[in-house]
């Protein structure tokens, strides 16, 4: 298969494909190829925000640490191989190619997903390239997520918990915690992000306590932010300083996190010493989580979708003193967009609404209604269009550019926009 072709056949599949109730398709295509994931060495994430972060941090660390590290995430922001990565280099196009192949070869792979499909390939990648360590995201949800059946991970973590993919996982927090908690293995210890409620941190950790799953979350008395700005956070934990270049609060909670989890792999034969950690998380930068596109004006791009991920961003926004503040926004159909828009709009001084992303989008106009009664509300027929207005404006006013709403607007945002010649465009 030639790589258009390998595209063609992976793009021909359902994201999700059909609802399952157990995770029998995706084994039934393993068992085809040999069950990989049973000879791999894995930690698990799951969670609604944070699980990019999380995986970035911990595998930055572990590349550090001498250990190669295969990493699969969702979705992908530039283009489809930045989601399965080993030490941080995207697989080749003739890795993808061939183990695509084989995986079309099975017999039950017409009946898979995207993810599955994906999931299967990046597998045997892994195996084929002998990764001491292999991180896995999960798509939606845990309990029926494909990455799920691995069945003895070395380590598990739970990131923010919150409201998101709600027809599949449930309407309440305690529903959506019951599918994230899916991934919490008898005897596999277990780390649960900080900045959850006290009723998702006790529902993990019964669940937990009841598979017998060592549980911990980090001690939030434990960790003092030094200082903190759009350029970089510095804090301490466990008597040790981190610099994140991921700006806002939420990053140190994913950090922290990370830094349990890392703590935790050292129990397990994977030593990282707290030196290798700071070093590689200061040069952790994920595209499209609160990334500075440029200085001169500053450009901020944040591809938060659901309520907790804009409130995390407008928190930043309030922090950060720079106005006005310029927002480029465009969103899902299939998001909570009308309480989206109501965060955004108490810390936006204007907005250009677009729809010309994604199919899913929600028509700009429609999308501008619920930005009311903000003064300075407007639509553009383009991203490209919005982008060069919204600039403008700031380069006259001194202010900022966000563009925020969707993971797809941020990918068309990373493709459209010309690099700047800045010497610090990226921080």
């Amino acid at each position: 298969m030639t790589i258009s072709e390998t595209m063609e056949y992976i793009q021909s599949y359902q994201k999700s494909g059909k609802p399952v109730q157990d995770l029998t398709r995706i084994q039934s295509l393993l068992d085809e190829l040999g069950n990989p994931q049973e000879q791999l060495q894995v930690v698990h994430i799951a969670g609604t925000n944070g699980k990019g972060s999380v995986t970035a941090l911990c595998a930055a660390a572990a590349t550090a640490a001498g250990y190669r590290t295969g990493t699969l995430t969702s979705p992908f922001i530039r283009h489809y191989t930045d989601r399965i990565q080993i030490d941080g280099t995207d697989i080749p196009p003739e890795s993808l190619c061939r183990f695509c192949e084989q995986v079309k070869a099975c017999a039950v792979s017409g009946d898979c997903s995207q993810f599955e499909i994906t999931l299967a390939i990046a597998l045997l990648w892994f195996l084929e390239e002998r990764c001491d360590l292999v991180i896995l995201e999960t798509g939606i949800g845990g309990l029926l997520d494909a990455t799920n059946v691995v069945k003895m991970p070395l380590v598990t973590a739970i990131t923010s918990i919150s409201f998101d993919h709600m027809a599949l996982l449930g309407n309440t927090l305690l529903e959506i915690a019951a599918q994230k908690a899916g991934i919490v293995k008898p005897g596999c210890p277990v780390v649960l992000s900080p900045d959850n409620t006290d009723e998702v941190k006790a529902y993990v950790a019964q669940t937990a306590e009841q598979k017998n799953a060592p549980f911990l979350t980090p001690n939030m008395q434990d960790c003092h932010i030094l200082s903190e700005s759009l350029c970089e956070t510095v804090f301490q934990y466990h008597s040790f300083s981190y610099t994140l270049h991921m700006p806002g609060r939420h990053q140190v909670y994913n950090a922290m996190t990370a830094i349990e989890m890392i703590r935790l792999l050292g129990m397990h034969g994977y030593p990282i010493s707290a030196a290798t950690a700071q070093a590689a998380f200061a040069g952790v930068r994920v595209p499209a989580r609160t990334e500075i596109l440029r200085q001169e004006p500053l450009v901020l791009l944040d591809g938060g979708h659901n309520q907790a991920g804009v409130m995390a961003l407008a928190e930043l926004l309030r922090r950060c003193g720079i106005r006005p503040i310029h927002g480029i926004c465009g969103m899902l159909t299939t998001k909570d967009y009308s309480t989206a828009c109501s965060i955004l709009k108490s810390v936006f001084d204007t907005v250009i609404c677009v729809d010309d992303f994604l199919e899913k989008a929600v028509p700009a106009d429609s999308l501008a209604k619920c930005f009311a009664p903000m003064p300075s509300v407007r639509t553009a027929d383009s991203f490209q269009n919005a982008y060069a207005e919204a600039l403008a404006q700031a380069k006259t006013d001194h202010g900022m550019v966000v563009i925020c709403g969707s993971l797809y607007l941020a990918s068309e945002a990373l493709q459209k926009i010309e690099p700047s010649s800045e010497p610090e465009t990226r921080l």
